[in-house]
């Protein structure tokens, strides 16, 4: 279905290919964009497609699911659109599905999907997911996969805590306290500076506030990665990355060693 999206597409566009990073440990992704509209529905789509990896049978197996993703998520909405009432004020239904590559480098991938629909009402829905992909292995890595420490969930609940009390301000609409739980375990993703969680709307707080994030920093948890996964941070200026540690664990924070 993606693929005849993207032929009755107004525009295909592509994004450059990102690659290219030292010791070629990146992979080759481009963002193939459809987009539609119809009489009662408005649709735009992305979708990574990879490429120039040194694993081709993991690209392929990468190309299927994220090109079913879509095609599953754009055959539940038409299937609402062809189906629905009409909206009032002769609005339309209305479907986005964006991709948002936060890391590609070191043997790891991690891209952000959000999907937002509108199908009526007051607003519409937005649902986030991500894709954290070590591409040496193949695995589909989850938070708890990071760490070599079973106590990682107390060290990020204790530097989200820290967070919230440091913002009083950014965070003073929360209305639950953010904790770490098995459902979250790929409600996160990486980024140069940290491993960033996030939480749904109305997980913590109300529909316009969006989706809660806390950066948590690599200095704070390096020490904790397990060694593949140390690599993620970036050494401090000057200093070899072999020899970048963490900090010390935060006061009252027991490890399992």
């Amino acid at each position: 279905m993606y693929n005849s999206l993207a032929r009755v597409s107004a525009a295909v566009l592509t994004a450059a290919v990102l690659c290219g990073c030292a010791a070629n440990t990146a992979a080759g992704i481009r963002l193939e964009t459809a987009e539609y509209e119809t009489d009662t529905a408005i649709v735009y789509a992305e979708r990574p497609v990879f490429s120039l990896m040194k694993n081709r049978a993991l690209a392929d197996e990468l190309n299927a699911a994220y090109e079913k993703e879509a095609d599953d998520a754009l055959a539940a909405f038409e299937e609402l659109a062809r189906d629905g009432a009409e909206i009032r004020g002769g609005n339309k239904y209305v479907f986005e599905l964006r991709r948002d590559i936060k890391y590609n480098k070191n043997d790891f991938v991690s891209i952000v999907s959000e999907i937002y629909q509108y199908t009526g009402g007051a607003h519409g829905s937005s649902m986030r997911s991500a894709g954290n992909i070590n591409t040496l292995t193949g695995e589909d890595v989850l938070l708890g996969d990071l760490f070599s420490d079973n106590n990682y969930k107390t060290l990020l609940d204790r530097l989200i805590e820290n967070e919230v009390r440091d913002n009083p301000d950014e965070y003073s609409d929360l209305w639950e306290k953010p904790q770490i739980k098995e459902s979250n375990q790929k409600d996160f993703y990486v980024t140069d500076e940290g491993i960033v969680i996030f939480y749904q709307p109305y997980d913590l707080s109300y529909y316009a506030r969006g989706f809660v994030e806390f950066t948590i920093d690599y200095e704070d948890i390096s020490g904790y990665l397990k060694p593949e996964y140390q690599k993620l941070a970036p050494p401090p200026r000057g200093e070899p990355a072999d020899q970048f540690r963490a900090k010390s664990p935060p006061s009252g924070f027991v490890t399992s060693f």
